[in-house]
């Protein structure tokens, strides 16, 4: 007797149709404004990078202004949030077409090393936010230690002992 099942692609189908029929359903269930804002809060996409002397933050925002964009420092933990003014629907000719997101981005991203976030500057340009943190020095820098060896003290030789002369070959 064996035990040795052959693979079959409705094995498979089996397991994985009750997963997509589960997300279907949570998918219905929200609405579609709803579901575009949990898009559009997952795909404020970053990127982050560091420099000697400061960490470099860059963020996609097309189509805002300075004043629609907040950024936050606290902890070691930057936020940037964003909200967008929608524009009105339009239909011209029997067309109906709206690709852009309005509503709120938000992100939070731990930064890799300590800033001085007094002094950060971000400026928008083209639909690019860019974050300048300038690096804090460590809270605890290293202290290198010396170690000391203690000063050892010979033994003064007496009379007898510099007469010593030890022979070599």
């Amino acid at each position: 007797m064996s035990w040795i099942v052959r693979y079959s692609p409705s094995h498979v189908r089996r397991v994985r149709i009750p997963f997509e029929r589960a997300y279907a359903d949570m998918q219905a269930q929200l609405s579609p404004a709803r579901a575009q804002q949990a898009w559009a809060a997952h795909n404020l996409a970053l990127d982050l990078y560091e420099t000697g002397s400061e960490i470099v933050v860059k963020a996609a925002l097309p189509g805002l202004s300075a004043e629609e964009v907040e950024i936050e420092e606290h902890e070691g933990v930057l936020s940037i949030s964003a909200q967008s003014q929608g524009e009105s629907e339009r239909q011209e000719g029997g067309w109906h077409i709206r690709e852009r997101h309005s509503g709120a981005w938000q992100r939070s991203v731990q930064l890799p090393a300590a800033v001085k976030g007094d002094q950060a500057e971000a400026e928008l340009r083209d639909g690019v936010l860019t974050i300048k943190l300038p690096k804090a020095a460590p809270a605890n820098p290293v202290n290198r230690i010396q170690v000391n060896l203690p000063k050892l003290a010979l033994p003064k030789l007496g009379k007898r002992e510099k007469k010593l002369k030890v022979k070599t070959d």
